[in-house]
């Protein structure tokens, strides 16, 4: 059994490369509601592999507290948001933008697929509320 603490038992895992990638490998995951990576539901396992080997700007919202994993193009869009976001709860994190997330992702656990086009997010960048 691997004890290596960065991974919990899942040596390699994620396959992905790149920044995000590397930060889901060495994160302990085990301080957050997912828990360790070695029991994690093959389901989220694999939606975090596709995101972070996906070249467009993609997040998974998992479980209750939509704890947050990222990809690289992500990342490049939180701002100064970015490391800290991955592993944390959406509704903490977005706190700016929690009045425009809220009702999008309750339509989401209600089974509904929700696309915007032309969205307007204020979002906090460089220390300053910016239009997205």
């Amino acid at each position: 059994m691997d004890s290596s603490p960065s991974n919990h038992g899942c040596a390699g895992w994620p396959f992905a490369s790149g920044e995000m990638a590397q930060r889901v490998r060495e994160y302990d995951w085990a301080a957050t509601p997912l828990g360790p990576i070695r029991l994690w539901p093959m389901s989220l396992r694999m939606i975090v592999q596709t995101v972070l080997a996906h070249p467009v700007a993609s997040i998974v919202l998992w479980g209750p507290q939509l704890i947050q994993i990222y990809n690289d193009a992500c990342g490049e869009l939180m701002g100064v948001k970015h490391p800290a976001g991955l592993g944390q709860p959406a509704r903490e994190y977005w706190a700016e933008v929690w009045h425009v997330h809220a009702p999008i992702y309750e339509r989401v656990r209600q089974g509904e697929s929700v696309s915007l086009e032309d969205a307007h997010f204020p979002v906090t960048r460089s220390g300053k509320l910016v239009d997205a």
